[in-house]
């Protein structure tokens, strides 16, 4: 599927595609179509907790002179931060994961080659993420055993407070149960010169981990494994609890460009974006449709209205000679008023009986 994710793991020399059932070994990414998230151990990088005297925006600068200075990596240094932590005016707490320069360029175009997007996710980060995970404010130990590796990262869910690998001659049976060991020492000694209240370690196994050895002693650490997830690699269903972690990663946690994440979520988001980008359409376009019926009633009431207006027009009164209508008024009334007044018959009776014995009239 052209718009699907697929995660491919670059571990201890081998890249895997995980399909969220299976891991199969594959040669190339290319033969991955779709988008992809890269988790990688970097070959060859090193991931380090520091306090650097420096603010936070030039702590990167100041990391890249101290690999530089050290002769960590044939070429210049490439620093990829995991977390900062401001502590002073010009100290700065980092843990971030350093790599040669032309490596990273290596990833670099990668991303820019492959067909669709591809964002890297750095082990380091991922081990993070599984400190958040966790969730604790107490200071606890992640450790991820994988082939003749053992990385341990210590901290709670906001901070990070030491970093480390640990490395097996080979990997025998005997020299896997030495590397526990050299954890377990590790981590003690950890605690003890940082004074830490360190009391639980949470182990992260790989399809290649061996069983947890028996640390039951009195050195005070309770040791507990992450929650597994059943997957099929070369036919045999293995448990692994690094590959549940990754369900818990987020763009966030890549180690890529803001571009190429923005790139990744804007892809992710378009069948969602089209899918309301058509429902606004189709709502503009039924919009339309309703007000453009409502005009067209609107419209008929008024031709309606005006005709009845052209019929109400055409019925009134021929027009009328005004003087000729006031003199016969005003006649009418003077006939009215007329009518009001007594008769001369009226007015004689009314003067006799007014007139008594001893008056004379003279008429």
């Amino acid at each position: 599927m052209k718009n699907s994710k697929h995660i491919a793991i670059e571990l201890d020399g081998t890249t895997y595609h995980y399909d969220g059932l299976t891991l199969t070994p594959i040669a190339n990414l290319k033969d991955l179509s779709g988008d992809i998230w890269l988790i990688s151990d970097l070959q060859d990088a090193i991931s380090r907790h520091m306090t650097v005297e420096a603010a936070p925006n030039y702590v990167d600068v100041i990391l890249r002179k101290k690999m530089q200075e050290s002769g960590e990596f044939d070429d210049s240094a490439s620093i990829i931060p995991h977390w900062k932590k401001k502590r002073g005016r010009h100290t700065t707490e980092v843990f971030f994961t350093a790599l040669s320069a032309r490596k990273l360029r290596y990833y670099r175009d990668l991303e820019a080659e492959h067909g669709d997007s591809v964002l890297v996710f750095p082990l380091y980060a991922v081990l993070f993420r599984a400190l958040k995970t966790i969730g604790s404010k107490e200071t606890v130990a992640v450790v991820f055993q994988h082939n003749r590796f053992a990385d341990i990262v210590v901290g709670t869910k906001n901070q990070i407070l030491y970093v480390n690998r640990c490395v097996a001659f080979d990997t025998s049976e005997e020299q896997l149960i030495r590397l526990w060991d050299t954890v377990k020492a590790e981590l003690l000694s950890i605690r003890k010169e940082q004074r830490l209240d360190l009391k639980n370690v949470t182990v992260i196994d790989w399809i290649d981990s061996i069983d947890l050895p028996d640390h039951t002693d009195d050195s005070g650490l309770k040791w507990s494994r992450m929650k597994e997830t059943a997957v099929v690699f070369n036919g045999q269903t293995l448990n692994s609890s690094f590959l549940r972690i990754l369900k818990r990663l987020s763009t966030a946690d890549s180690a890529s460009t803001k571009v190429d994440k923005a790139c990744f979520v804007f892809r992710r988001l378009a069948p969602v974006l089209n899918a309301a980008l058509l429902t606004v359409a189709l709502a503009l376009f039924g919009g339309y449709l309703y007000f453009q019926h409502r005009s067209d009633q609107l419209g008929n009431r008024i031709s309606t209205l005006e005709g009845q207006l052209v019929r109400m027009k055409s019925r009134q009164p021929a027009a009328f000679d005004r003087q000729g209508f006031d003199s016969t008024f005003a006649f009418i009334q003077n006939l009215t008023s007329y009518r009001k007044v007594p008769s001369y018959g009226d007015i004689i009776v009314d003067l006799t009986d007014g007139v008594s014995e001893q008056m004379q009239l003279e008429i």
